[in-house]
């Protein structure tokens, strides 16, 4: 598995929105996840081509 370093940049009301969500996991686990879920999302659509109009 290829890995790439990502930089991200929030405002601090945001970082402490996820810092209050944080269960026993850091900072980075927390964001993995919200990325890969988002992902996952977008993975559950069937695009097709519907414009039989």
């Amino acid at each position: 598995m290829r890995h790439a370093h990502l930089v991200l940049t929030v405002d601090a009301e945001t970082r402490d929105r996820i810092e209050a969500d944080l269960a026993d996991e850091t900072v980075e686990e927390w964001l993995l996840d919200a990325v890969e879920r988002k992902l996952d999302r977008y993975a559950e659509y069937e695009y097709a081509d519907d414009c039989g109009i």
